[in-house]
């Protein structure tokens, strides 16, 4: 993916690869020359050019494993997220690669995106397999939005200008009659029965005899499709026509989250829910969904079928479909208050991060990935507790891993939580903001990043030079 198809791209297979890809770069040019590369087969040409005139050249593959080219004569270093405590040890579909054992036996070494990935595959390699654990370094992308003493929570109106298809529950006039029809019913007649002896042996034969051929004969006559009883209400055009520069004015709380809406780890159905039914008596709430997705029709209808279902509610729910530049993100971050995870497994979760980045408290449960950054300090909290589950690419989907299920009651009371912390205590939300703002420069800012993959890449060089002499 490129700069260009990314827009077209958005909620595809692997698509986030090209954001983790962004995020690796200035890293990456502060410790190698970094050469960009549209095919694999562009890699060995590349390699021997470089290495006849002396320098050490690694061909760095952002992808899953089973996706890594394994055909190279140039050192390959395999660079991914992954969501499970385990990793794939066998194969599907006639293809060796989903067995990633046979994948990282023929690449030089791999960097997972976190601690419990890394984990993986040491469990699945052994304790020496060359594998380093190094986050996206997103701080130095987002650090600076966060003002002197870190952010106060908003208490007055803003607005985000947006291009793109918009669906406001505070203009849809929402109400569950539009789904149901309300047909009119015959009246009810009661019916006396007479109180009759029971038919002999010989008499329910026959009766049942006349029913059967009965039946045989209405089965000759053609059949008339049954006329409709009622108008069917036409299909709702809500966020059909995308809007140029539409400006959408906020007020209150504001909770944002980033996600794909066909990603089944995202819970996204389970955010607004628990997001209508906390503050369905409380007009300054809203929540914006980001739906990183190409295709608005995926999920339109079944968004508005869910809001209409949870109506009446006073809090306000905003889905944008549509790609933000670098710019409009920016300001996104800006005007939310609180970054929302619901998911029940994350490789890395990138918005996350940039909006911790940038100082902004998240409300989200604290595993797989997140085990790595999130806490108290910087996050609401919510529960969670695990469940069997299959691996994302399996298509079998045998049980065989783990994932985290949602406490769908927990995270409600976070959202009351979290607006309780704005509306009530601005000082300890400042506290919240400033943390998360330093656990991510500790963590993810481009110099540390920089110097990580500087040193395990030079160890893997060195290795390569004494395999290569011997």
């Amino acid at each position: 993916m490129t700069d260009t198809s990314i827009q077209t791209s958005l909620g595809k297979s692997e698509y986030s690869y090209y954001f983790l890809f962004k995020q690796f770069m200035p890293a990456l040019e502060q410790i190698a020359r970094v050469i960009p590369v549209a095919s694999p087969d562009e890699v060995d040409p590349l390699f021997h050019q470089l290495s006849s005139s002396g320098e050490s050249v690694i061909f760095l593959s952002i992808s899953p494993p089973q996706q890594t080219p394994l055909h190279l004569r140039c050192p390959t270093v395999c660079l991914f997220a992954w969501e499970f405590p385990d990793a794939p040890d066998r194969m599907w579909d006639n293809d060796a690669r989903h067995d990633w054992r046979y994948v990282l036996t023929r690449i030089t070494g791999a960097i997972a995106c976190s601690h419990e990935s890394a984990q993986s595959i040491r469990n699945l390699m052994g304790p020496d397999y060359p594998v380093v654990t190094i986050p996206a370094p997103v701080w130095a992308h987002f650090g600076d939005l966060l003002p002197a003493g870190g952010w106060q929570p908003h208490s007055g109106p803003r607005s985000f200008e947006f291009s793109g298809n918009i669906i406001d529950s505070s203009v849809l006039g929402l109400s569950a009659d539009g789904l149901v029809q309300h047909l009119p019913r015959p009246p009810r007649h009661s019916v006396t029965c007479p109180v009759t002896a029971q038919p002999g042996p010989w008499r329910l034969s026959w009766n049942l005899f006349r029913s059967w051929i009965a039946a045989l004969r209405r089965d000759r006559h053609p059949r008339v499709a049954p006329k409709p009883s009622g108008e069917q209400p036409p299909p709702s055009q809500a966020g059909l026509q995308p809007q140029e520069k539409s400006r959408l004015e906020l007020s209150g709380v504001v909770f944002c989250s980033i996600l794909n809406p066909m990603d089944g780890r995202k819970n996204w159905i389970d955010i607004i829910t628990a997001f209508c039914w906390a503050f369905r008596d409380t007009p300054d709430a809203t929540l914006i969904l980001k739906m990183t997705h190409h295709d608005l029709e995926s999920y339109r209808i079944i968004l508005l079928t869910l809001l209409s279902r949870l109506a009446p509610f006073q809090c306000r729910v905003v889905a944008l479909h549509g790609f933000l530049d670098d710019d409009k993100y920016r300001e996104l971050i800006t005007l939310t208050d609180f970054y929302i995870n619901a998911s029940n497994a994350e490789g890395l979760c990138l918005p996350l991060m940039e909006f911790l980045s940038a100082g902004k408290p998240a409300l989200a449960p604290r595993h797989t990935a997140m085990l790595d950054y999130l806490d108290e300090d910087v996050a609401r909290l919510v529960e969670t507790s695990e469940e069997l589950a299959s691996w994302s690419h399996d298509p079998v989907g045998i049980l065989g891993s783990r994932r985290h299920r949602l406490n769908w009651e927990s995270l409600m009371q976070g959202y009351r939580d979290c607006h309780t912390l704005a509306r009530t205590d601005p000082e300890a939300y400042q506290r919240m903001s400033v943390c998360g703002w330093q656990r991510m420069q500790q963590l993810s800012e481009t110099s540390v990043v920089a110097a990580e993959l500087k040193a395990f890449l030079n160890t893997l060089v060195a290795a390569e030079q004494v395999e290569a002499e011997a």
